[in-house]
C-alpha cells in the first residue's frame, strides 16, 4: 500500500511549484482531472466567461497535488502550510 501512494505522489511531483499555462498538452492530458491547491491571494484572477465567473489558474502556481483534496491537504501540513490559505480545485482536461 505505502509504494501504490509513494507512486501517486510521484506521478503528480512535476505539478508542484509550476504554473498550468506551462504545462505542455501532454502533460495537461497526464494531469487532467487530479486534485490541486493554490494559495488563496488577493485579488483573485477571476474570468468570466459563457456567462459563468471562474478563477483564472494560469497565473498561479500549484503548491500541492493528488487524486483527492484530502491528499493536498497532507502535502500541505507536511510543508508546515495551513490549508485554509489555500483554494482546491480539479485541473479540467485541455480540451
Amino acid at each position: 500500500m505505502a509504494t501504490k501512494k509513494l507512486e501517486v505522489q510521484d506521478d503528480v511531483t512535476g505539478l508542484i511549484g509550476r504554473r498550468v499555462d506551462e504545462l505542455s498538452l501532454p502533460e495537461r492530458m497526464k494531469y487532467a482531472n487530479k486534485w490541486v491547491a493554490f494559495r488563496i491571494y488577493s485579488p483573485p484572477g477571476k474570468v468570466t466567461r459563457d456567462g459563468m465567473e471562474f478563477v483564472d489558474v494560469r497565473i498561479r502556481k500549484v503548491e500541492a497535488a493528488g487524486n483527492s483534496g484530502q491528499e493536498c491537504i497532507e502535502q500541505l501540513r507536511r510543508k508546515n502550510l495551513d490549508p485554509a490559505e489555500f483554494e482546491f480545485t480539479i485541473l479540467k482536461p485541455p480540451y
